[in-house]
């Protein structure tokens, strides 16, 4: 089969429909002397994280906070509490980068944060490809999967489990 140059439309369409979202968590473990984590998460210009859910802060363990590095190398701290909407206001906040999140903790004990981040002009993604009309022949239109963005296998449309692999997914547009 030829392979047809509106493959690439293809791809990249269906490149921007695969990374709407990424989600997450952030943990931080502090034995009372050194903080065991070291996690960063970096935003790009444009990009924003919410933070879902969090635990700690209770009055025996840790009270989380997110560390927010900006691109002057000034540093802010949130309370994880605050960014997750459980303040005065129950109102959720965003971070827009740039700039390198990481989370921290007063006490001892471990800390989780989940997260929601959103790059950068896939917030108005469409759920759509639009081919440009040909006046004669067909074309094939495949969906393929990839755990390495390297190897391609054909799959089927359909309903596909969360686990610890990444999967990437493309179209494939081909003339017979």
């Amino acid at each position: 089969m030829k392979l047809n140059i509106l493959t690439v439309v293809a791809l990249l369409a269906g490149s921007v429909l695969s990374q709407a979202a990424e989600y997450g968590y952030l943990s931080h473990t502090n034995s009372g002397e050194t903080p065991l984590d070291d996690e960063t998460i970096t935003l790009n210009a444009g990009d924003h994280i919410e933070f879902l859910a969090g635990t700690g802060g209770g009055f025996s363990g840790p009270s989380p906070y997110i560390n927010v590095v900006l691109p002057d190398s000034n540093t802010v701290s949130w309370s994880l509490p605050n960014l997750t909407g459980f303040d005065a206001q129950n109102l959720r906040a965003e971070i827009v980068g740039p700039c390198v999140l990481q989370m921290d903790s007063n006490g001892t004990g471990t800390s989780y944060a989940s997260y929601k981040i959103t790059r950068a002009g896939t917030e108005n993604s469409s759920s759509y490809i639009t081919v440009p009309s040909n006046p004669s022949g067909n074309f094939e239109l495949k969906l393929q999967t990839s755990t390495d963005l390297e190897t391609w296998s054909s799959t089927t449309p359909g309903v596909f489990p969360y686990g610890d692999n990444a999967k990437f997914f493309r179209l494939v547009m081909e003339t017979p």
